[in-house]
């Protein structure tokens, strides 16, 4: 049975995940992509801002601080769960699984300095945050399960329109990527944008989102539906259904002010948040639809006995 030190790590490392995706788009929309303009120090001479530091340099540090203490947490997580290792090695996967995407993201985000902010690369910079995200949701579902094998419930066409959101989910985000990358938040003013019309793209942005939301809408009514009809577990599907479709609302209410408003940072940054919510709503809204038992009382010695070495 996992404990309340193996839970909180799990809902931290989520909680941190969403954070430095923050941090990182504050970095883009204050124009610090280049406070500290070398990598893997932030200026020639020195691994932190030196001299006289500049609100672009704090910033830009900042983030890749955080960056040192995800990895740090990701460690520290990985050695606490390695006593559940033998009855819950998914527990222990999970932890490697997202300490090892900060690497990979320091590596990237070295990259993205050196091209000078290259937007191609600046998106794919986000993208494996956006996955961590996902993957930090079902950690935290896990940490409150038994780790066996998943039933599928509600109906079959829950589960079709919970994945129909899920993948629209990260339609929407990846086009929005390229939305970012022809608007005017560059990170600094010299970097180069992709060259696609902002318009243009900010109009194929908002199809899926529309898409999204009539998926939202039938997920909503299919959903009553299975309350009224007594489908098993219909009731404890309903909340990720009205909570993804309400961070759908949101989203699209502040893409649409954002977008008449001239794309002040301060509403992206919201947006971004956003971002986090509905990556986050979407990978509870699949995983629900495939339960595991619950831990009880009985599952720690359940798990005693299978840790227990063969006689």
């Amino acid at each position: 049975m996992t404990s309340r030190i193996d839970r909180f790590l799990a809902w931290t490392m989520l909680s941190a995940q969403s954070l430095i995706i923050l941090t990182g788009a504050l970095v883009r929309l204050t124009g610090s992509g280049l406070g500290c303009p070398t990598w893997p120090r932030c200026t020639e001479d020195s691994v932190v801002p030196y001299g006289a530091v500049t609100m672009h340099s704090a910033i830009e540090f900042g983030n890749r601080l955080l960056g040192v203490s995800l990895g740090v947490l990701g460690v520290v997580t990985v050695l606490f769960l390695l006593r559940h290792f033998r009855t819950r090695p998914d527990l222990v996967w999970f932890a490697v699984g997202l300490t090892a995407i900060v690497p990979v993201q320091a590596v990237l985000g070295g990259v993205t300095v050196l091209t000078g902010l290259n937007p191609w690369i600046v998106a794919l910079h986000f993208v494996p945050s956006a996955a961590a995200v996902v993957v930090s949701v079902l950690f935290v579902r896990r940490v409150y399960d038994t780790g066996r094998s998943a039933v599928p419930v509600g109906t079959r066409t829950m589960r079709t329109l919970a994945w129909a959101a899920f993948v629209l989910t990260w339609v929407v985000v990846i086009i929005g990527l390229l939305v970012t990358g022809a608007g005017p938040h560059a990170g600094d003013e010299m970097s180069a944008r992709n060259g696609f019309d902002t318009l243009l793209m900010a109009r194929l942005h908002a199809a899926p989102v529309w898409a999204l939301v009539a998926v939202s809408v039938a997920l909503i009514l299919v959903a009553q539906a299975a309350v009224r009809q007594g489908v098993p577990h219909a009731r404890t599907l309903r909340t990720p259904v009205i909570v993804f479709a309400l961070v759908v609302a949101a989203q699209g209410a502040i893409g649409y002010v954002q977008f008449f408003t001239g794309v002040p940072w301060v509403l992206v940054a919201v947006h971004i948040i956003g971002v986090c919510a509905a990556l986050a709503a979407a990978a509870w809204l699949v995983d629900v639809h495939y339960q595991r038992p619950p831990q009880t009382e009985d599952t720690q010695s359940v798990e005693a006995a299978q840790a227990a070495p063969a006689a």
